[in-house]
């Protein structure tokens, strides 16, 4: 079946749409969520900082975001660093407890709008009174943009210069408004000034170096940029080994340097440690000596934990564990890494050409996350390729109900209803996609190919398939296959012949129809005269009897004998008649020969005598 999707080539393998990629226009990352959290302190003495997520309302708005403005922490589990003992009461810890309680709670029901001042003023109450308890303050800044107040935010991040997650959030601020310079130089001064909190500057970081190398100038300058993307993912999940997101961009990196067996492996891992903080059962890792780097056997949970709550002596980072053995579930953030993830691996399974695999590693994606355009694109161009129009259909309508503006999505469903059956959906799709984009040539191609082999092969319609030919044929660009211009200027040529077909066939058809009309005449005019002929001879038959009466109705009259009876046997005179001298009896004819043959064996009896 042929079919044009605007896309680099019409091989379903290049359809497909890899994970930074949007429709509409350029993303740093396709997750949808921001970050914010509100940050919980651990308020024991020596002990650091440890972060909570918070409400995302902030991020959702974004459609096209991906950068995140603060670490997210998943299963409890995080890299605790050491730090100096901080001087904080029990007033202050509990006070900071009981405003965090009531944000758990209001954002539980869905009010912390409605509470916004008093929970704001309540962290920056903390804050100032407990000035070292950096948490409070961040948290101050959260809240409000959480409330949509998001420059008297930035006014309170801004005066915190030495914290990471609030520089972090400044830089997301900037990325959002355009400013890609700025946010870059914001995340990279988060990992200098607070390595500490690095982790989602780092992913940040990341994901824009892996942008910029998919648009670098040279091999080396590509691979520089990668390099750097990697250091980054890899020091987060020396951090964190359980952060999804850091897994789902470096599986994308490697998917998109054809190193297609990393990336493989780094998604299975990404898809078994989801498994592991979803159901809480994680499997037992050989540990390394904190102080001097080798490894040690087996140890037991109280003992990884311990180790990892003191931290060591010359202040490395040391591992908090999960040992409460209870899963989180899969959270909605972790669905949405997960996705990402899927839709990575089906990309890895499709550039190896195993069409089965790779929808079903986007099925996964879009089940983990149905808003994930990217997966349901491609399994839509993917289910086109298999003639499966019905879930390329539905999964086109979904990224349209998303992304009403999204040209690609809009052509795919003019093809899926096409394939469908369903012919002038397909023409109405075809020209909503033309009034997105009149310049894009794919709606006159499809229109084309719809008129010349969906809407019957008259002349006019065939005329209006070579009208939107030449119309796809002035709007190609050099993105335009040159199988798809070849393919136009020969249905053009092949309309202009099937033309002199049709013109032949007319003629032919005039003259079978003018043979027809004269066989037809013929034929009536045989019938006519074989009426006639019968006509005829039913008169004669008619007339026959008449004329024999006629010749017989004078000598019955002279006789004066009977009529023939019935059955057609001579009547007997009424009365004997007089004899002549000679014998003969006078009547009809045949009474006549009956008196002569009476007359003759009277004669032989006489002789006799």
């Amino acid at each position: 079946m042929s079919m044009f999707i605007p896309t680099r080539s019409t091989n379903p393998r290049n359809n497909m749409r890899n994970n930074n990629q949007s429709p509409s226009a350029d993303r740093i990352m396709p997750r949808l969520a921001l970050g914010v959290v509100l940050a919980a302190a651990c308020l024991l003495a020596g002990c650091g900082e440890t972060q909570k997520p918070a409400a995302e309302t902030a991020a959702s708005e974004e459609k096209a975001t991906g950068l995140s403005g603060q670490s997210k922490l998943k299963n409890g589990e995080q890299l605790i660093p050491k730090v100096a003992k901080r001087d904080i009461s029990e007033d202050d810890r509990a006070d900071f407890e009981k405003v965090l309680a009531r944000y758990m709670s209001a954002r539980k029901d869905g009010k912390v709008a409605d509470q916004c001042d008093n929970l704001s003023s309540g962290f920056g109450k903390v804050a100032d009174a407990s000035p070292t308890l950096m948490e409070a303050r961040f948290n101050q800044g959260a809240v409000l943009q959480e409330c949509g107040q998001e420059d008297d935010a930035v006014r309170i991040w801004e005066k915190m210069p030495k914290y990471g997650p609030a520089i972090t959030n400044l830089g997301y601020v900037a990325w959002r408004k355009g400013d890609t310079g700025r946010a870059e130089s914001m995340f990279s001064r988060a990992v200098e000034v607070d390595p500490l909190h690095t982790i989602e500057a780092r992913n940040n970081l990341a994901q824009l170096l892996r942008d910029r190398a998919r648009r670098a100038s040279s091999e080396s300058e590509k691979k520089g940029y990668i390099g750097q993307a990697v250091t980054h993912l890899r020091t987060v999940l020396a951090l964190d080994s359980n952060n999804l997101q850091a897994f789902a961009t470096l599986a994308f990196i490697y998917y998109d340097m054809n190193m297609l067996e990393m990336a493989k492996l780094v998604g299975t891992q990404a898809i078994k440690k989801g498994e592991e903080i979803a159901t809480g059962k994680f499997d037992e890792e050989k540990t390394e000596d904190k102080a001097g780097g080798e490894k040690g056997g087996k140890k037991s949970k109280k003992a990884r934990h311990a180790e990892a709550a003191a931290g060591d002596e010359d202040g490395k980072l040391a591992k908090e564990v999960n040992v409460a053995g209870e899963g989180t579930g899969y959270t909605k953030d972790m669905k949405d890494n997960l996705a990402l993830v899927f839709n990575t691996l089906g990309l890895v399974e499709l550039k190896r050409k195993k069409i089965s695999p790779a929808i079903s590693q986007f099925k996964k994606a879009v089940e983990m996350n149905p808003k994930l355009a990217e997966a349901r694109l491609n399994l839509a161009a993917l289910s086109l390729n298999n003639r499966d129009y019905k879930t390329a259909e539905e999964n086109f309508r979904a990224v349209l109900g998303m992304q009403p503006k999204n040209f690609e999505a809009s052509i795919g469903l003019g093809v899926a209803l096409r394939g469908n059956k369903k012919i002038d959906e397909a023409e109405t799709q075809y020209v909503a996609a033309q009034k997105l984009d009149s310049s894009n040539p794919a709606s006159y191609f499809n229109l084309g190919l719809l008129y010349q082999d969906y809407k019957g092969g008259d002349k006019p319609v065939l005329q209006k398939a070579q009208e939107y030919y030449r119309q796809f044929l002035s709007k190609v660009s050099d993105k335009t296959p040159d199988s798809l211009r070849r393919d136009a200027e020969k249905r053009i040529k092949d309309i202009d012949e099937i033309y002199v077909a049709l013109a032949e066939a007319a003629k032919m058809q005039a003259e079978a129809e003018e043979m027809q009309r004269k066989a037809e005449e013929q034929q009536k005019k045989m019938e006519e005269e074989m009426k006639k002929m019968e006509a005829a001879e039913a008169k004669a038959k008619a007339d026959a009897p008449s004329a024999d009466s006629a010749k017989a109705g004078p000598a019955a009259g002279t006789a004066g004998t009977q009529p023939p009876s019935a059955n057609g046997a001579a009547a007997p005179a009424a009365a004997p008649a007089a004899t002549s001298g000679a014998g003969a009896v006078e009547g009809t004819p045949a009474d006549g020969t009956a008196d002569k043959e009476t007359g003759k064996a009277k004669g032989k009896k006489t002789k006799k005598k």
